[in-house]
């Protein structure tokens, strides 16, 4: 009869059958202990992070829920094969994907904190917006950049030559790429600080119209005639820029007048009606109208009010109806409006 003593110190590969047994027992242990851990830990993390008003717990049961089979098969592999020999080739290609899976997990990790804390500080400045998609790319850059040097360190590549090498090229590129990059953080800047959103109305310097797309490179508006302004990001952020969408009040002045017939003690009563003509739109807060001057061929009137909306089609329709209203009053009254007029006065010679 086989002793079993010879059985489990029998060699295969360099290892004992007892090591080898021992190892796929570790194997099994530890990838059964990671599914339960899924399956009851995890699971009960979900359900009381849902229970809380802060996102960090969410995005770490996120990330622990993302992790897959594969990822629990190969952590066990590794932990497996530290107690029994193998090939150098073979322990070194383990390492490797080891590495490679850990840093992209930590990478995946990292992106949705720094998305979260970035997208935290956004919503400070814009409470209903989201952080835009070229932040994510941005950090998803700067982090896969890190992991994967980090990831060639350890694959034994002599890093500090790329590194040198990536900083004389990414020099070269960025005088070349001058231009492009202005714009692309003048991009940035303009996310951040929102001096206009898609939807405003705005004037740079002679154009002015509705802002229809911010981009990397350029923002592109729609002007009044209807056609599309390309502007520069960088042009946008040195320019001065008048939003007519963040204006909660509209100040109007006109002027209007009346012909000499008018009588002093009409002046005052007219001032109080116009006034009262303004007040009686719902979206006109007046300010003021005064008895201004004598003009060449009128009594001229100032009038100032305010416009509760930056809606420019309500202003024009507010502005319409009080002229006509005011119309109306001058002609129950018996008042003209004045309009330019000259009177010319001839004497003869000898008289």
């Amino acid at each position: 009869m086989v002793d079993i003593q010879q059985i489990l110190e029998f060699q295969i590969g360099g290892n004992t059958v007892l090591q080898l047994a021992t190892a796929v027992g570790i194997f099994g242990f530890i990838f059964i202990a990671m599914k339960l851990a899924r399956k009851h830990v995890i699971d009960r993390m979900f359900k009381m992070s849902k229970k809380t008003s802060t996102r960090v717990d969410d995005v770490v049961t996120a990330f622990l829920g993302g992790i897959r089979t594969p990822m629990y098969l190969l952590v066990a592999f590794f932990v497996a094969l530290q107690g029994i020999e193998v090939p150098e080739s073979l322990s070194l290609i383990v390492d490797i994907i080891i590495l490679v899976v850990v840093v992209s997990q930590v990478v995946k990790l990292l992106e949705e904190v720094f998305a979260m804390v970035l997208g935290a500080q956004f919503r400070k400045t814009s409470p209903n917006s989201e952080l835009p998609g070229v932040f994510r790319i941005g950090i998803r850059l700067i982090l896969w950049s890190v992991g994967g040097l980090l990831i060639l360190s350890n694959a034994g590549v002599d890093i500090t030559s790329l590194i040198a090498g990536l900083g004389i090229g990414g020099l070269a590129i960025s005088l070349a790429l001058q231009g492009i990059l202005s714009d692309l953080f003048a991009s940035f800047s303009l996310v951040v600080d929102k001096p206009f959103e898609i939807g405003d109305f705005i004037i740079v310097g002679e154009h002015k119209g509705t802002v229809k797309n911010i981009g990397m490179k350029t923002t592109r508006i729609t002007a009044l005639e209807g056609e599309e302004i390309v502007i520069s990001n960088n042009e946008l952020t040195t320019a001065r820029v008048q939003n007519y969408k963040k204006m909660q009040k509209r100040r109007i002045v006109f002027t209007f007048g009346c012909t000499y017939d008018a009588k002093a003690d009409q002046m005052a009563k007219i001032a109080d009606d116009v006034s009262k003509i303004i007040d009686d739109h719902e979206l006109a807060e007046v300010d003021r109208v005064h008895f201004r001057g004598f003009g060449e061929s009128d009594l001229q009137f100032e009038a100032v009010y305010y416009m509760l909306t930056s809606d420019y089609v309500d202003y024009m329709d507010t502005q319409q109806d009080i002229n006509i209203q005011m119309m109306k009053y001058f002609e129950e009254n018996g008042l003209e409006i004045a309009y330019p007029t000259q009177t010319v006065y001839v004497k003869k010679e000898g008289q």
